[in-house]
Order: C-alpha cells, then sequence, then structure tokens
C-alpha cells in the first residue's frame, strides 16, 4: 500500500510554513499624484487583507472574495492611471499599459488556476507582493513626476 504524497490543493498554508507578513504603505511609494496614492494604499489595504485571510486559514471562499475584490480594485485604478497618461500625453504610455495589461492577464490566470484548485495562496502572494512594490517604485514613480512636472494635480 503507497501513501499519497501530493500536497491537498489550497489556498492555505502548510502549518510548517512561515506565515505571511503583510507591507505596509511607506511614504516611499507615494508617487506624488494624490489619486494614484490614493489608489495605491488601497491596494496596499486589499493585500494585506489577502495576507490576512490566508495566515487565518480562512474558509478559500473569504479568500477568494478578498482576491476578487483586489482584481477589481486593480482593473479600476489601471483604468484610472492610464486615462491619466492619455490626457497629459504620457509618452511611455504605450509600455506602461503593456505592463498593466500582462499584469491583469497574470492575476486572472492566477485566480482562475485558484477557481480550479490548481494554486497555492504562496504563489499569490509573493507574485502580487512583488509587482506591487516593484510597479510602484518603477514605472509609476516615473509617471508620478512626469504629471508634477506638467503641473497636474490630483
Amino acid at each position: 500500500m503507497q501513501l499519497n504524497t501530493t500536497q491537498p490543493k489550497t489556498m492555505k498554508p502548510n502549518l510548517a510554513d512561515p506565515r505571511w507578513e503583510t507591507m505596509a504603505w511607506q511614504d516611499g511609494f507615494g508617487v506624488g499624484n494624490a489619486v494614484i496614492d490614493a489608489d495605491h494604499k488601497r491596494l496596499f489595504e486589499l493585500f494585506n487583507e489577502f495576507v490576512t485571510a490566508v495566515n487565518e486559514f480562512r474558509a478559500d471562499s473569504e479568500i477568494q472574495d478578498v482576491l476578487r475584490e483586489l482584481l477589481d480594485y486593480t482593473d479600476t485604478h489601471f483604468d484610472r492611471e492610464e486615462t491619466l497618461m492619455r490626457e497629459h500625453g504620457y509618452p511611455d504610455y504605450t509600455a506602461h499599459k503593456a505592463l498593466h495589461d500582462s499584469f491583469v492577464r497574470q492575476l486572472h490566470d492566477v485566480n482562475s488556476a485558484l477557481d480550479a484548485g490548481g494554486e497555492k495562496g504562496a504563489f499569490v502572494l509573493g507574485f502580487l507582493a512583488k509587482w506591487l512594490s516593484g510597479h510602484i517604485l518603477g514605472v509609476d514613480t516615473k509617471l508620478g513626476a512626469y504629471l508634477r512636472e506638467r503641473g497636474v494635480e490630483a
């Protein structure tokens, strides 16, 4: 008789795994545009809600609800950012939008996989944390500087 050694497909971390840490908003994440910064703060809040739901071993349905809210808000935020870029002739609009589109596709793919029970929360958390801080500190900081140079106030 063989033992089943495969891991169950769940959003919840293994009890032996370290708990995930939330990401605190820091002033250094600000890009200097109140609308964009408010959106980013909300994205951090939703990420932290997701981390908490996973760490507290909440029901998969609750975790999925938080992830869906994060997906919806990400779409809303990207629409707002892209509108600002178009309205003010941002020269890197095409490349910046391509990054948004790629992230949305990846996030929706992850969400679909989670719906099917094929991914773990750890992957999602790592993916989101890396992208959230990297995108803000990288490309969104440039957008913020561009908008400030043109006197665009939120």
